[in-house]
């Protein structure tokens, strides 16, 4: 129950509709206990016995029996009267039994004038209504049955509906503070949660959550409000039948806690199941040019069906929990019914008041009162029955729940300073002092050694820093670093002297611009992507940064220039088209620090070209850091220095000229590039001949 108490804040606010919903739900329990209770007046008129009969007959009865009391309250006085005249104490045996009598006597003279009241006020106000004809009178009772069960429709779709409306609004809110919690969390956290992981719970898992939203505004507070008015009315008609019954609740209870853990158990492991199959299905709708490149399908499909069969297995765990939970339900619900059944009919067939000694009626019962009762347990049944068939959903929205507020809790690995110290626009270094950072695993044995191992490195303000080095050198594991992506296990990064850990990640970040080496656009227009970097920018501040970006001849091409859409994920653009539109956004920022993570990886050689010439302009008065694997001589016009990584560390740093005397490293580096870069011109200038000779 802990779980659903944190629900509490996102349906207080629909607090009103709820009740609403209780009322409606109190309305339909009354109304199902009615219905029940009609079994009485249908089997007194299928026993050729009208209301008028029966109620004279009633109230014959009740008159015998005050009379009856009342004469032998009379005799009991008179005998204690005698015995207070010889001064028998009051502790005397017999005058305890008297006294016994006498309260005996008053309670049956009580019940009895009761029943005399409510018969002479149904006979005074009810009968003049109701038809004298036994048919005719079965009819109006059927019919009363009919317009109450339309009632009791009309009253369940009003509950369902403001239900509806509650979880529907539920979720909206958690859905919203998971979107905020999880823009609030560090990227190292969302990468290990994954886009499928992170989608299952957007999705599968608060749908989960809604379903049991709507079962506990629904029906597990109508049909238990339905079984209390059954068993109200069953305890009225004959307490001590119904209290055999009620003996097998602790072994209900008990089943439900046993099925209930075994549920909660499985329906975790099927959601977590669920979402690696998100993660499967993102990675194959992500990956299709690659997928029907390598004609790859069935690779992807051999991988879809394996996560399925996981769970398949799970769910079918489930399902089997839930189909022993439903019948063993049932089956402990008629047993108890059984238990009062049995001496019931024994006592209406024998005309007997009681059963091996023990007295379980206070009049001899008749055949109508009996079916009355067994439909009344009957009617608490159903509802148990129809709880143990939502016990599984419930128990599978609890494991939704504690997923998605698993999440909810989570705690940043990147935290916010208490007292954040400000930090003014970059103007003296950066400082990486003793850095050591490894990736978080969730599984020990996975774990990664260090990615960077006691870096050290200054870069002074307005320069501009290449860094180069062999693939998982940790280059863009050093960068990632400025912006808090996340925080050095050890050690520190200083800006002007501040521990970026001291700054608040807002303020520090207003400074950067990101160009990252995977490009991402988004679904809107070419204007909007660039505004992305500053939403306050004028219309004349956009075209300037897309002016400087080279991203004009672009617009011009497209039909509806800056308005054009990108497509998802800019998939309507070129490579070397999207990381231009990404510099221009990263510009219209106007950083301090520009960090390009592989900017020009998709880009042809115009383009790379043109992203170098607006680099070279932007430069002044920045400090840039770029990671690179080609140094080529646009790049080289304008770089200041350049930083060789190796294993963590800096191998090396300084000029071009520098580091090919020096460094091994870079000259491998370069050399390798520079035959690349020779091999593509090579290339371009054999198929330029081949169409010049077509």
């Amino acid at each position: 129950m802990d779980i659903f108490r944190r629900l509490f804040p996102y349906i207080w606010p629909q607090r009103k509709k709820l009740g609403w919903s209780v009322i409606f739900g109190m309305l339909v329990a009354a109304l199902w206990g009615l219905d029940l209770a009609a079994a009485y007046p249908v089997l007194m008129l299928l026993g050729n016995r009208t209301p008028t009969q029966y109620v004279a007959e009633r109230l014959q009865t009740a008159d015998e029996e005050i009379e009856q009391r009342t004469a032998n309250l009379k005799d009991v006085d008179r005998q204690i009267e005698e015995l207070v005249a010889q001064r028998v104490p009051e502790t005397d045996p017999a005058f305890l039994e008297l006294s016994e009598r006498r309260l005996h006597n008053q309670g049956k003279l009580h019940e009895a004038t009761r029943s005399q009241f409510w018969m002479s006020w149904v006979e005074r106000v009810v009968l003049p209504w109701t038809p004298q004809d036994g048919f005719q009178c079965f009819a109006a009772v059927i019919g009363l049955l009919l317009a109450a069960t339309a009632l009791k429709g009309v009253f369940i779709y009003l509950q369902d509906v403001l239900v509806g409306s509650v979880a529907e609004r539920a979720l909206m809110s958690v859905r919203k503070k998971l979107l905020r919690k999880i823009l609030t969390l560090d990227y190292q956290t969302l990468s290990a949660e994954g886009t499928g992981g992170l989608m299952s719970r957007f999705t599968y898992d608060t749908e989960q959550l809604a379903n049991g939203i709507n079962l506990l505004g629904g029906k597990l507070v109508r049909e238990p409000l339905k079984c209390l008015v059954c068993m109200f009315l069953a305890l009225w008609l004959n307490w001590r039948l119904t209290v055999l019954t009620l003996l097998f609740i602790p072994l209900l209870g008990l089943a439900f806690h046993r099925f209930g853990k075994l549920l909660k158990r499985a329906s975790k492991r099927m959601m977590e199941s669920m979402s690696r199959i998100y993660r499967v299905l993102e990675e194959t709708f992500d990956g299709l040019k690659v997928v029907i490149a390598f004609d790859a399908a069935r690779a992807h499909r051999r991988s879809f069906n394996s996560e399925y069969s996981r769970y398949f297995d799970k769910a079918m765990r489930l399902v089997r929990i839930d189909a022993v939970a439903k019948p063993t339900m049932e089956l402990l619900g008629m047993l108890a019914i059984c238990v009062a059944m049995l001496p019931g009919a024994y006592l209406v067939l024998r005309q007997e008041t009681s059963l091996f000694g023990i007295r379980l009626t206070a009049h001899k019962m008749e055949f109508a009162t009996l079916g009355t009762l067994y439909a009344l347990l009957a009617g608490m049944l159903d509802p148990c029955r129809k709880m143990s068939t939502t016990f599984s959903k419930l128990k599978k929205s609890s494991a939704a729940m504690e997923r998605v507020f698993a999440l909810i809790d989570a705690v940043s690995r990147v935290q916010e300073p208490a007292n954040p110290q400000p930090l003014p626009r970059l103007s003296k270094r950066i400082e990486f002092k003793d850095v050591c950072f490894r990736y978080f695993s969730r599984n020990p044995s996975e774990q990664r050694g260090a990615v960077l191992d006691q870096f050290n490195l200054t870069i002074e303000a307005g320069e501009v820093v290449a860094i180069v080095g062999h693939n998982g050198c940790g280059k863009s594991t050093l960068v990632h670093l400025l912006p808090r992506f996340f925080d050095p296990c050890s050690g520190e990064v200083y800006v002007d002297g501040v521990a970026l850990r001291q700054v608040s990640t807002a303020e520090l970040r207003r400074q950067i611009g990101v160009v990252t080496q995977d490009t991402v656009l988004f679904d809107d227009t070419v204007l909007e992507n660039i505004r992305y970097g500053n939403t306050e920018a004028t219309r004349q501040e956009l075209e300037e940064a897309a002016q400087k970006a080279h991203v004009m001849p672009i617009v011009h091409a497209l039909p509806q220039g800056f308005e054009s859409r990108v497509g998802e994920k800019g998939r309507s653009l070129s490579g070397g088209q999207r990381q231009r539109i990404a510099l221009a956004r990263a510009i219209v920022r106007d950083p301090s620090l520009l960090i390009l993570d592989e900017a020009t990886s998709a880009a042809d050689a115009d383009s790379e070209a043109l992203i170098h010439e607006a680099l070279k302009a932007f430069a002044p008065g920045r400090t840039i850091l770029l990671i690179s694997h080609t140094m080529s001589d646009s790049l080289l016009d304008f770089v200041t220095r350049i930083v060789v990584m190796e294993e963590g560390r800096v191998l090396a740093a300084g000029s071009h000229s520098e580091l090919l005397e020096s460094c091994s490293v870079y000259q491998r580096l370069y050399h390798a590039a520079s035959r690349k870069m020779s091999g593509a011109a090579q290339t371009d200038g054999e198929s330029s001949a081949i169409r010049a000779a077509a």
